[in-house]
């Protein structure tokens, strides 16, 4: 078996996710960065309003980007990936964690919203340097004949 093709915007399903504090359940993420040669580059989808605007697209000061629910974008509830705690992962930990089912490619995102959530966390205070170093490739247009 090979490898899923993971591009910006590729939206992965983790089953089991652990978080630093302990806790762990069944989360999306979206894929933000995946440069060859670089680890791949994720951020934590939730539904979960809180204190965040419900604004569709990017809030650099908020460290969050919103996407509608309903499904045009993919997610059926409203969704605000948040930038504060992205995720590594390097080619070989992601393909044995897709092997172990643990996560599970599901879905993309537009391209015009993965180079929009890119662009918001470039912006971001909240998004190390390190971190913006891995952003992208940005996703490309078809090309018209």
């Amino acid at each position: 078996m090979t490898a899923p093709t993971i591009a910006p915007g590729c939206i992965l399903h983790w089953e089991g996710f652990k978080f630093p504090d302990g806790g762990e359940a069944d989360k999306f993420f979206v894929i933000v960065g995946a440069q060859d040669g670089q680890n791949f580059l994720a951020v934590i989808a939730t539904s979960k309003q809180k204190w965040r605007e419900n604004k569709p697209g990017g809030n650099p000061d908020g460290g969050y980007y919103h996407i509608p629910g309903g499904g045009k974008d993919w997610f059926k509830k409203d969704t605000w990936l948040l930038f504060e705690r992205p995720v590594e992962l390097s080619s070989a930990d992601f393909l044995k964690r897709v092997m172990a089912q643990e996560i599970e490619p599901v879905g993309n995102l537009r391209g015009d919203i993965s180079n929009a959530i890119c662009n918001c966390m470039k912006r971001c205070d909240d998004v190390s340097e390190y971190h913006k170093g891995l952003l992208g490739p940005p996703h490309q247009p078809p090309k018209k004949a």
